[in-house]
């Protein structure tokens, strides 16, 4: 049988044709575009666009921002998305002045770290270098001109090292903020069988002596309520608390 021509078989051809080129194309041109994107990420990685531009510090008196910048592992170098905020704020509450803190970062690399510190509720003075003691539980170094602005607070006197200090900071800080109103100096007292006894001069001129580390469970309202002690044995003037006893005397030194 003779193959009679038919223009509608010749035109369905081209159209396949042309519908392979054209999903050959698509595929091409989506190719390029994958690989050009790729290149684009790779490039603003590689860039400084992606990096911590600046790292701007605020709300720090005795915190320098060297000492910011020494605690985290963040600098000009890193891709500010892979920046761990929380982690960063942790690193910078290690810093004794710190009470908290908060890290935002710009659409353009501003890393901002806010820092809110802690207030002062003492000083310290060792072989002549001058300590804040702050309400997070830590202690300070400051020059003797910054001491003058606590002259006002509980002055802590004759301690013999950092260490100790430290120690008594962690519990002072959980001393009722009315007790630690009431003394104004607190003296390391030590005695051959114990170390760590302290002897606290209240503004009105009575002692009450105690063992660093009983400060925060001994020296709470519900333990020892001064208020009411002094009132009620107004004719007291040395508190000695040792373990679950308070022992009084008129003794007034």
């Amino acid at each position: 049988m003779a193959y009679v021509y038919n223009e509608y078989d010749e035109n369905q051809v081209k159209k396949t044709l042309k519908k392979r080129k054209k999903k050959k194309l698509k595929k091409r041109i989506k190719v390029i575009i994958v690989l050009f994107v790729i290149i684009c990420i790779a490039g603003y990685f590689f860039s400084d666009l992606s990096r911590v531009r600046t790292i701007k510090i605020t709300g720090n008196d005795y915190t320098t921002e060297e000492e910011v910048k020494e605690a985290i592992d963040v600098n000009e170098t890193y891709i500010y998305f892979l920046v761990d905020k929380s982690e960063v704020e942790e690193q910078v509450e290690t810093l004794p002045a710190v009470k908290s803190a908060k890290v935002s970062i710009g659409l353009f690399g501003g890393m901002t770290i806010k820092i809110t510190e802690a207030e002062a509720i003492a000083y310290a003075s060792i072989d002549g270098q001058y300590y804040m003691i702050n309400d997070a539980g830590k202690i300070v170094e400051i020059s003797n001109e910054e001491a003058n602005d606590f002259k006002l607070l509980t002055y802590v006197q004759d301690f013999t090292s950092e260490e100790m200090l430290s120690e008594f900071a962690k519990q002072y800080k959980d001393v009722p903020s009315l007790m630690q109103n009431e003394i104004s100096d607190i003296v390391l007292s030590p005695q051959s069988a114990d170390e760590t006894r302290l002897q606290c001069i209240t503004k009105e001129g009575r002692y009450i002596y105690i063992r660093i580390e009983d400060l925060a469970s001994r020296l709470s309202d519900d333990q020892f309520n001064y208020e009411l002690y002094k009132s009620t044995y107004s004719d007291k003037c040395t508190f000695s608390i040792e373990g679950n006893y308070i022992y009084m005397s008129e003794d007034c030194e």
